[in-house]
């Protein structure tokens, strides 16, 4: 079965980086029985029931700037002082 033939699903989590104030990543993942989703544009975006009480709402943004590329995500209730400043990827 090649990826094509595969609807992507990704994750929205919560990640803790050592020193520094949780953030919001994406990955490549599964759905639980746990998990809240919605669909967009040919892509299924699922989240944590617990992770979603604590973020709200998500928005997801691409920027391409000098230096670098990849998604910006925000919440309703920011979950750290930084949240939306750092660029992320989508981890496989």
């Amino acid at each position: 079965m090649s990826c094509r033939e595969v609807a992507p699903t990704i994750r929205i989590d919560l990640r803790f980086n050592g020193c520094c104030d949780a953030s919001l990543g994406l990955c490549a993942d599964t759905a639980s029985e746990n998990d809240l989703s919605e669909q967009l544009d040919g892509l299924t975006f699922i989240i944590d029931r617990e992770t979603y009480q604590l973020t709200g709402d998500i928005t997801i943004s691409y920027v391409s700037q000098e230096g670098g590329q990849g998604y910006v995500i925000t919440s309703n209730k920011p979950v750290s002082e930084w949240e939306g400043f750092a660029v992320t990827d989508i981890k496989f």
